[in-house]
């Protein structure tokens, strides 16, 4: 009963087995073919005998091991086994020595890789402390292998010291040089994941014919003058800075690629041991700066397209909120405007019918009773005005039947003032006409400083300018008063009030107390509309 179950995964065992076969045996031909193809390559570049100024496989030994899985490992180590048997066989016809040959230089490159691509900052040419780790790796495994190297043939006298300090310093740096600039280029590579989209597309072409063209003019320079050619090489740092900056880490690392192989073509045509020196002292410095300029600029752009995107999110956020804010405060008003209505209609006019009735009584009672209708004529007077403030402070009246201008310069806050002896100013400079939600918000904020000027300020002179612009609406109301301290009770709701109505309708809002109490309130223009 269970066997029909057991199959299909058997089944599925079976196909993932072959599946992973086959990717470990072409990932062993691929990295058998380029490291053929890598000593081909380095062979015919070879600037003085038995050495370059770039060793390719070791760059390529290093992408390999960084790019591939751990499980990999050892069908690379395979392949490069077979490599060495075949290349011992090639030239001197001993394969078995070679086969096994540098087994614990091997295997201290495998600790040392391992190490590396599983640490905090894995070996990367993305961003910058990972190309400080790669630069670091290939530094560490090749000082490590030649260390190796020289230490098996401490004993023998295959080479005398001096032979073997200049054979390990040239291959170190060999191994150095090929390490820091293939390896980058095939990690390069492999992480491109270019779309057939229009910008991707135009960037590599601009890219391809800039380099084209940089490698064009370098060409007929030493055709023309191969004298210029130290002056060339050390110019060579240039267009890599600038590709750098245009491209990133992908402008870098290709023109270094490009520009570093003009100089070891060149180094292997003169053949100088000297010359070998100093190219590769120029690669050095190519690849370092290209890898270390290139992942910085791409870390800032990345940086600066997110903080765009974070920008945009929160305008669009903030311009959402200033909507919201503003037909909240749009919906109060009309609530307030619709309870002033109603205290007008019904209490304004119950309490205007109740001061008729008792003016009425007052002349039909007696003596007795002339007191006690006086108290109520009183009373309902009292209460009159009451909600007669109540209705102004929920709608005024004034600033519907006559405008903002008129309402600030003849209305209920000119009387406020004229009432408790504080001198009034208003300058008008609007240029536009103000919607009715901008009426609206200067008069409440004029309203509220005003009655906290009149209750907590010992002010004689009261000053409200408002001008427009083509973006703005400022308003500034200024007295010679006192400060109103936060930490007080008085003033200071009236206060957070203007601010949140301000704030609410996308402005700013501002307090100084220089020679008299000044608030400072900026709208934005387009509120309302």
């Amino acid at each position: 009963m269970n066997l029909p179950s057991t199959l299909p995964a058997f089944n599925f065992s079976i196909a993932a087995t072959a599946k992973e076969i086959t990717k470990q045996f072409l990932v062993g031909v691929i990295y058998f073919i380029a490291c053929i193809a890598a000593f081909w390559v380095g062979a015919n570049l070879e600037t003085v005998p038995e050495s370059s100024a770039i060793f390719i496989p070791a760059g390529i030994k290093i992408a390999f091991y960084l790019l591939s899985p751990t499980r990999y490992w050892i069908t690379l180590w395979i392949s490069s086994r077979a490599l060495a048997a075949h290349l011992g066989y090639t030239m001197t016809g001993v394969w078995e020595f070679n086969l096994l040959h540098g087994f614990w230089q091997e295997l201290c490159f495998f600790a040392l890789v391992y190490v590396f691509k599983h640490s905090r900052w894995p070996p990367s040419i993305n961003n910058s402390l990972g190309i400080l780790s790669l630069i670091l790796l290939c530094v560490a495994s090749t000082s490590i292998k030649w260390f190796l190297f020289s230490s098996a043939f401490e004993f023998t006298n295959i080479l005398v010291a001096k032979e073997l300090l200049q054979y390990q310093l040239n291959m170190c740096l060999g191994d150095i040089t090929g390490s820091l600039l293939v390896a980058p280029f095939i990690m390069l590579l492999h992480s491109l994941n270019l779309s057939l989209k229009r910008p991707a597309l135009l960037k590599v072409t601009n890219l391809t014919v800039t380099l084209a063209t940089v490698l064009l003019v370098a060409m007929l320079v030493y055709l023309i003058r191969p004298d210029t050619y130290p002056l060339l090489r050390l110019a060579s740092l240039l267009p890599i800075i600038w590709f750098s900056y245009r491209f990133g880490v992908l402008g870098a690392v290709s023109s270094a690629t490009l520009i570093n192989a003009l100089i070891i073509v060149e180094a292997s045509m003169t053949h100088q041991p000297s010359n070998t020196y100093i190219s590769q002292l120029f690669i050095l410095a190519n690849a370092i700066t290209s890898m270390v300029l290139g992942a910085a600029i791409t870390e800032l752009k990345r940086k600066n397209t997110e903080l765009k995107k974070i920008n945009r999110a929160l305008t669009k956020q903030l311009n959402q909120n200033t909507l919201l804010g503003a037909k909240m405060v749009s919906v109060q008003e009309n609530e307030r405007k619709h309870l002033s209505q109603e205290l007008h209609d019904e209490l304004g006019q119950n309490l205007t019918a109740l001061k008729t009735d008792l003016a009425i009584l007052s002349h039909l009672c007696d003596e007795k009773t002339q007191s006690f209708v006086a108290t109520l004529k009183s009373n309902a007077n009292s209460m009159y005005d009451s909600v007669y403030q109540l209705m102004h402070y929920l709608r005024p009246r004034e600033l519907d039947e006559l405008g903002l201008q008129n309402a600030m310069t003849q209305g209920r806050l000119k009387s406020l003032l004229t009432k408790a002896s504080i001198g009034y100013e208003v300058n008008f400079n609007v240029d536009d006409t103000l919607t009715k939600a901008h009426e609206i918000a200067v008069y409440r904020i004029c309203q509220e400083t005003v009655t906290n000027c009149i209750k907590h300020s010992n002010a004689t002179k009261l000053i409200i300018n408002i001008k427009t612009d083509s973006q703005f609406i400022k308003l500034e109301i200024s007295d010679n008063g006192s400060e109103v301290k936060p930490t007080e009770n008085s003033g200071h709701y009236g206060l957070a009030f203007i601010q949140e109505r301000a704030i609410a309708l996308g402005g700013s809002f501002k307090v100084t107390n220089q020679g008299g109490f000044s608030i400072k309130v900026k709208l934005p223009i387009n509120i309302g509309r």
